[in-house]
């Protein structure tokens, strides 16, 4: 008899940060949300990738991955400048299935989904 507990169900998520600052990230995304935004220490928010570095245009909390139903989805958090999933602006607080190809764009970042 086994005593592991039956682990959150995750899924691996790869970016591709476009731009001059290009650059590869992996993210363990699971069923609790992964904050993307701009680090701002004032705000107490734990940012699962802050973009600051890579551009302009991100809200502090602009958006949030999550693992639902066995799928990778991406939901706006009512930023500023919004989120667009290839080319087409996203509802805020609507969750989006992303996947391998697709292209995000987080204010003036944009990102493609090298794996999900």
């Amino acid at each position: 008899m086994s005593n592991e507990r039956p682990s959150d169900p995750s899924a691996r998520l790869v970016l591709q940060i476009e731009g001059a600052r290009r650059k590869t990230i992996t993210l363990q995304i699971s069923t609790e949300r992964t904050l993307v935004g701009r680090l701002d220490e004032d705000s107490g928010a734990q940012l699962g990738l802050d973009l600051a570095p890579y551009g302009e245009g991100v809200s502090r909390t602009h958006a949030a991955f999550s693992y639902v139903d066995k799928a990778i989805v991406v939901q706006d958090l009512g930023s500023t400048n919004g989120t667009r999933l290839n080319g087409l602006e996203l509802t805020p607080n609507q969750p989006y299935r992303i996947r391998e190809g697709d292209e995000l764009e987080f204010g003036h970042i944009r990102v493609t989904v090298r794996s999900a």
